[in-house]
């Protein structure tokens, strides 16, 4: 072909393409195109990291982003972690100065091929899926600088102090920190909403604005920089996020503490029942015990599994105590009822342990009859008699001595006469009976007979047996009242306050 139509045909073609350019109908490169470009073979190699500026170790910016919590498990320390997490530094291999219209690149497909740092997790647990692409975005600006944003889950295994479950406040941490490049090659810093002021020692992990909480109550966040009790292989650089959680108390106080002081004070109420209202104390003990039992074996299958005593196993084992207790209560005063009733059991065996130490207590503290030998009342009675008694012989004593000095001085004067003598004993003896019948002792009642002397001679009433529901209605409750006091005001205001995510 002739020469010269090759040259029309190029000056046409020409023609066009300059036309179209002036039409707009050429584009500029694409993201595509351009990362082709820089992340050629022969111009960048991945495995090469950037270099700094200013010469010295390469800055690489990290922020945390919360996106979900949950707990599986609440009563495990097991915790459940979502986050967003991003990567930024600066890769003078990727400035573009010829494409300064486009203001990033969209390079997640090229991410495979461009140098990235080396993280990973340190105490965390466990993955809980794998890394996708379409868990991760990366954009490029055009001054070299690298986005990198990816979507973590963890399963995180927290610190806690079980034996004060559910009182505890669980801790978990995580610690970031790069495989292969020491502190002198790379840093890690906390940058934007976890950056960390310089008059501060720790800041706090951006919360999503629709973050979700399942079963996880997070008290507060903290971040921190790995200091050398965190080194365990060497000055690499290191990041460190704590996490306190907290439990839900509410959720325990409804379903655990309330139903069982329902329960223990619902088997107190029969100390108020007649010892012969058979029927109606068995019922009651009865039916407590079992829901106790089946209440505490449900709730007990959800807890944590320790080899030591929680703060659990102590409310389970002193409420069993105080309802089996209260049913045994019932037991014995049924018994010593009809025993004291049984004419044949009082000629066969006049002596019952539980009598006589019911007996001694009831006559030891006996204020209201002073009379009966060996109570506490009769034995002040006697004191007091003692102290009168003795004032009375120093009264006396001084009577006497004025009147043998009258008698003495009247025999010096005068003989005195058998009328004088008769008057002045006429009146010491009254006196003397004026002072026995103002003192405030009283003569002993004869006629009546005590629940001492009776025990003294091997007899019991039924009045003395049912002292025993007497001092059961106010010793029972008390003690058990005092022991509630004791469980929350020890194990939630002081250990509570103690544990682990507490002390911050």
């Amino acid at each position: 072909m002739n020469p010269f139509i090759y040259f029309l045909a190029a000056s046409c073609l020409l023609c066009d393409v300059s036309s179209a350019a002036s039409e707009g109908l050429i584009q500029d490169p694409n993201d595509k195109e351009i990362l082709d470009r820089l992340l050629h073979d022969k111009r960048y190699d991945p495995r090469i990291k950037p270099t700094s500026l200013s010469g010295g170790p390469l800055r690489v910016n990290i922020s945390v982003v919360l996106l979900s919590l949950s707990s599986p498990d609440e009563s495990s320390l097991h915790y459940e972690v979502e986050f967003l997490m991003h990567q930024r530094w600066t890769d003078q291999r990727l400035v573009q100065k010829n494409h300064s219209s486009l203001y990033f690149l969209n390079g997640l497909h090229h991410h495979g091929d461009i140098w990235k740092p080396d993280i990973y997790f340190i105490k965390h647990g466990t993955f809980k899926e794998n890394l996708t692409p379409s868990n991760i975005a990366l954009k490029i600006f055009t001054n070299g600088t690298v986005l990198y944003s990816m979507r973590r889950h963890l399963v995180l295994n927290c610190e806690g102090d079980l034996h004060i479950f559910p009182f505890d406040s669980p801790m978990c941490t995580f610690s970031i920190e790069s495989v292969s490049f020491t502190s002198d090659q790379m840093e890690f810093h906390w940058a934007g909403p976890n950056r960390i002021a310089k008059d501060e020692d720790s800041g706090n992990i951006a919360l999503s604005p629709v973050l979700k909480r399942h079963n996880a109550y997070l008290v507060h966040n903290e971040t921190y920089y790995c200091d050398h009790h965190d080194e365990w292989r060497g000055d690499y650089s290191c990041l460190k996020v704590r996490l306190h959680f907290t439990r839900d108390k509410a959720f325990y106080v409804t379903t655990v503490f309330i139903p069982g002081i329902i329960l223990v004070s619902s088997s107190f109420l029969t100390f108020w029942f007649e010892w012969n209202a058979v029927p109606a104390r068995t019922m009651l003990g009865v039916t407590t015990m079992l829901n106790f039992f089946t209440t505490s074996n449900g709730f007990r299958s959800n807890l944590p599994v320790v080899s030591n005593l929680t703060a659990m196993n102590l409310w389970d084992a002193v409420c069993m105590f105080f309802i089996y207790t209260s049913f045994l209560e019932f037991v014995v005063m049924n018994y010593l009822a009809r025993w004291v009733q049984d004419p044949e059991e009082q000629k066969k065996k006049k002596d019952n342990p539980i009598l006589d130490s019911l007996q001694l207590v009831t006559t030891t503290l006996d204020l209201s009859h002073p009379n009966q030998k060996g109570t506490l009342g009769a034995q002040l009675h006697s004191l007091g008699g003692n102290l009168d008694n003795k004032f009375k012989e120093v009264r006396n004593f001084g009577g006497d001595v004025i009147r043998k000095k009258t008698t003495f001085r009247e025999g010096e004067g005068e003989q005195a006469s058998p009328h004088h003598i008769t008057q002045r004993h006429t009146q010491n003896n009254k006196s003397t009976d004026e002072i026995i019948s103002d003192s405030p002792i009283t003569p002993p009642n004869t006629s009546q007979t005590t629940d001492a002397e009776n025990a003294a001679k091997g007899r019991y009433s039924l009045t003395q047996v049912k002292k025993i529901d007497m001092y059961s209605r106010r010793i029972f409750p008390c003690i058990y009242g005092m022991f509630v006091l004791y469980f929350f005001i020890r194990y939630h205001a002081i250990e509570g306050a103690m544990s682990i995510g507490g002390d911050e």
